[in-house]
């Protein structure tokens, strides 16, 4: 996976700043690829997922699908494989490789979760990545929002802490996505994780209300206004 500076990844860098990897959302993704896989009755026999990290998602994916014979996850960073190992099985497996760069075989569902924002060349790596499945899972956070224009500190924050080096709208992954010629066969957004955990405090509570009482009347309107929302995407 060619990335825009690929020692933080290498070289454990991104693992320093991110010492458990964001294995806590592992959980809720996972429901959220389960669940938009059986809404298009999609049932694969193999899965494989680029830029695994921890593996975590692809192996709460696994508890989720039975049927499904092989589990594959890849990620350049040995650090990220060696925390993955302890999820292997005989289903389930790691490599510390680039996807890219060798022939793993034509997995009915290849997944790319939260990585498409840390690569430098984001449509051409997208274009080679069209050829590595027959189906495709991607997850995307919308980083521009009109909060985050008005606040540009929070950009520079993911940037500096997760790595972010481009900030999308849904508009700006749609077109991406068709110019790298893929085919929209479904998509849905995701929210973020204060809005779907336990308020801390009162005025958390209230801003998560209103957050989401705005989203269910217009979450197009609200994911543009609040940000911090992502796009799942199912694609061919």
């Amino acid at each position: 996976m060619t990335t825009g500076n690929t020692d933080r990844y290498t070289k454990g860098e991104y693992l320093a700043n991110n010492p458990d990897w964001h294995v806590e959302d592992a959980g809720w993704k996972a429901t959220a690829i389960h669940q938009i896989l059986i809404k298009n009755n999609v049932h694969p026999s193999s899965v494989t997922e680029i830029g695994c990290g921890a593996g975590a998602v692809l192996y709460e994916l696994s508890k989720l699908n039975s049927t499904v014979a092989s589990f594959s996850g890849y990620d350049i960073s040995p650090q990220a494989i060696s925390m993955a190992a302890k999820y292997e099985n005989n289903r389930l497996h790691y490599y510390s490789d680039d996807l890219l760069s060798i022939d793993a075989g034509l997995p009915d569902v290849l997944l790319m979760i939260d990585v498409l924002e840390h690569v430098e060349d984001y449509i051409g790596f997208l274009r080679k990545l069209k050829n590595k499945g027959k189906l495709f899972v991607f997850h995307i956070p919308l980083d521009l929002s009109r909060r985050s224009m008005l606040k540009p500190h929070v950009l520079f924050q993911q940037r500096q802490s997760v790595g972010h080096i481009h900030y999308f709208t849904r508009e700006m992954i749609e077109w991406a996505l068709t110019d790298a010629g893929y085919e929209i066969l479904d998509q849905v957004y995701t929210k973020p994780v204060t809005d779907i955990s336990p308020a801390a405090t009162v005025k958390q509570a209230l801003k998560k209300f209103l957050r989401n009482t705005s989203f269910y009347f217009f979450p197009d309107w609200s994911a543009a206004k609040w940000g911090n929302y992502s796009m799942l995407f199912l694609l061919k």
